[in-house]
Parts: structure tokens; C-alpha cells; sequence
């Protein structure tokens, strides 16, 4: 179900303010690392860590780690990574340091922390980061492919089209004596909509009633193609419930990009009955027109 924009912006202060916590814990490393090493040679456990290294080889090291995590998280890029980094140096902390040491704030708060790195690895940037900017550049630019791949494609069917009439000219007159009442070939056409936001789903609805009302659209299948944010509106308890229904109603075929699916955290499971997982919808798209299907993007 689509979050509203306050719940949005929670996901994106969650990201920064946390992030913060281990921006300035990397330079606390860096910059004060002789007292930073002192404390984790006292630690209790100090010895889980240190046979591995020197204890100011271990800080500079950590400080780096987290100072990298730390500005990913920030920017929300390669949030899972960045989260998953972030996560591997906080529980050696934590169990070198934290545990065993005197008062228990420090070591709840490390565990406040490692839950909100889990909650990212699961979910990513989720809102607001370059992970989503990214994606949407991927998408933005596939689709002006596939816009002059169709100019280009029409154009040269344009030019055979006209050199095979002009060929068919000298073959009229044996043409004319066909077997009477021969069954000529349908002039049923193939339609696809590719929509990217939830209320598209309203416009090719309309669309699909408004062609199976008039013969001269003669159609034979009408497919909508769900990518991007659009895929929200075919999850069960959906406010575009009834128009899903109106247009299975229309007899239109739904697909939903797996890959939106995996951008916007959507179990395949929680769709309404009735829709097909595509894998990629935007070469599905092309599939489609290959198969002679017109083409539609809003």
C-alpha cells in the first residue's frame, strides 16, 4: 500500500539520523584513535579482536569502514551494502567493547543500532536516496530506447511496405482469380499499455472500455504493463481495486514488472488474483511489439 508523504520523509530521517551516528564515530576513530585503542586494549573482551591486529590498526581500519558506510547510508546509495558494511564492524564493537563494561546504555544503544542496519539490509534506501534516482535514470533511458528503436522500426516498415505494393502491382490480375469466398485474414489488432504510476491504471481502463464498445477497433487482446511505482496499485487492498475489477471486466491482461516489484519491497504473494509476474516489464514491452502489438506509454 503506498506510504504518504509524511511516512515517507520518517524513512529518509531515520536513514540520516542514524547515519550521522557512524559518520561522526569514524572520525572520533581517525582523529582520536591512541584514545580509541586504549579503550578497546581494556576492553573485557579486547582479545576477540586484537589477535588479529594491533588495536590502533583495528581502530584506523574500523574508522574508515565506518566513515564509507556512514556516507552511504547518508545518500541512500548502495543502501544494503552500505548497511550490511556498517553492521559487520558495529557487532565486533560491541561485543569487544560494550559487553562486559560497566552501565548498559551503550551496549542497548549498539543494539538499537544494529536493528535499524537490519531493518535497512532488508529494505533498502526505501525513499529519498540515489538507489531510487538511479533506478528511475535506468528506466527513463531504457524507455527513450525503445522510443527510437520503435521510429526506426516504423520507418523501415514504412519503406518495405511500399516496395512490396509496388512489387505486388504485376501480380493484380492473378490475384483477381482467387477461389471465391477464400477466408481473408483478420484485421483484429493487439493493443498494450504501459503504465508507471498507480492511477494510469483509471486511464487504460477507460481505454480498454471505450475500444471493446466501438467494432471499428476490431480488438483481439488488450494488455496493461505495470512498472514503476504503478505496481502498488494491483497489491491486495489497493484503492484501485474496483478499476483492476472493472478492466478484468473489459478483458484486459495485467503484468507486473518483477523487477518494480523488488525497487518497491512487493511480495509477489500479496497481488490480487489475476496478474502475471514479468520479469522485466520494459522488454516485455518490446516482446510485444515484435508480436504486432500497439503500444502505448503514459
Amino acid at each position: 500500500m503506498e506510504n504518504n508523504s509524511l511516512q515517507k520523509i520518517s524513512f529518509l530521517v531515520l536513514r540520516v539520523m542514524g547515519s550521522l551516528i557512524f559518520i561522526m564515530a569514524g572520525f572520533n576513530h581517525l582523529v582520536q584513535t591512541a584514545g580509541a585503542a586504549a579503550r578497546l586494549e581494556k576492553a573485557p573482551f579486547a582479545q576477540l579482536a586484537t589477535w588479529m591486529a594491533p588495536a590502533e590498526t583495528l581502530i584506523i581500519l574500523s574508522g574508515v569502514g565506518l566513515l564509507i558506510g556512514g556516507s552511504m547510508l547518508l545518500v541512500g546509495f548502495k543502501t544494503r551494502i552500505a548497511a550490511a558494511l556498517l553492521l559487520s564492524i558495529l557487532i565486533p564493537i560491541t561485543l569487544t567493547v560494550q559487553v562486559g563494561a560497566e552501565g548498559s546504555g551503550p551496549l542497548f544503544k549498539n543494539i538499537a543500532l544494529i536493528g535499524m542496519l537490519v531493518f535497512f539490509i532488508v529494505n533498502g534506501a526505501i525513499y529519498y536516496g540515489l538507489d531510487q534516482s538511479l533506478f528511475q535514470n535506468k528506466q527513463m533511458k531504457s524507455s527513450l530506447k525503445n522510443k527510437l528503436n520503435g521510429k526506426i522500426v516504423t520507418v523501415l516498415a514504412f519503406g518495405l511496405t511500399m516496395f512490396l505494393g509496388s512489387c505486388a502491382t504485376g501480380t493484380t490480375v492473378a490475384q483477381s482469380t482467387a477461389t471465391p469466398g477464400a477466408v481473408t485474414e483478420t484485421n483484429a489488432k493487439k493493443y498494450a499499455v504501459l503504465i508507471s504510476q498507480p492511477n494510469h491504471l483509471k486511464a487504460a481502463v477507460n481505454t480498454a472500455e471505450t475500444i471493446t464498445k466501438e467494432s471499428r477497433y476490431k480488438r483481439e487482446s488488450f494488455v496493461v504493463m505495470a512498472c514503476g511505482k504503478s505496481v502498488e496499485a494491483f497489491v491486495k487492498g489497493s484503492n484501485m481495486a474496483q478499476e483492476f475489477e472493472k478492466g478484468k471486466a473489459a478483458g484486459i491482461t495485467y503484468r507486473v514488472c518483477g523487477m518494480s516489484l523488488k525497487q518497491f519491497n512487493i511480495d509477489a504473494s500479496s497481488l490480487v488474483e489475476g496478474v502475471e509476474v514479468i520479469p522485466n516489464g520494459l522488454t516485455y514491452m518490446f516482446d510485444l511489439q515484435e508480436q504486432g502489438y500497439t503500444t502505448v506509454e503514459l
